[in-house]
């Protein structure tokens, strides 16, 4: 292979926190999987994008398996929520509520969570960053915060 078909990153946060992500377009047997997995001292919390409709959440001394309820969930997460439980939400659910969001800032009405333009300049300027860690096989600083990074300018700028 001659591209990206895969990649394994390792993260350390300035606060010291570490983290990894695997990501490929050539495991074999997998069809799309999506997997977020949050692993602390206390306890952990895993999602699969197989199985949409379920939340592990694993303790020291117990693990439950959290399954979706609208009745449960916090206001901005009910709003998300748009079948009864028990109906399966996943992929193209996600997608059509980030089309209504957007249509819905477009009016003035921005929701919670909603990328931004700086949002996406942050996961560009991440994505550079990554790209050359490969090219020179060392560690790159980037020192990026939310909702603090500065905006590209073109030297058009009035």
């Amino acid at each position: 292979m001659t591209n990206e078909d895969a990649a394994c990153l390792i993260v350390e946060t300035a606060s010291g926190v570490i983290g990894t992500l695997a990501v490929s377009q050539v495991a074999a047997g997998r069809k799309n999987q999506l997997t977020f997995e949050l692993l602390g001292e206390k306890g952990s919390v895993a999602f699969e994008n197989e199985r949409p409709e379920t939340l592990w959440l694993g303790g020291r001394g117990s693990s439950e398996l959290l399954v979706r309820d609208a009745n449960h969930l916090s206001p901005e997460a009910k709003r998300l929520s748009t079948l009864p439980a028990g109906h399966p939400m996943g992929y193209q659910d996600a997608f059509n509520a980030f089309t209504r969001d957007t249509y819905d800032a477009v009016l003035g009405r921005i929701p919670f969570g909603l990328p931004t333009f700086v949002d996406g300049l942050r996961a560009v300027r991440l994505t550079e960053s990554v790209i050359e860690s490969a090219r020179l096989g060392e560690w790159v600083l980037t020192a990026i915060e939310p909702n603090k990074v500065e905006p590209v300018t073109t030297g058009r700028e009035q």
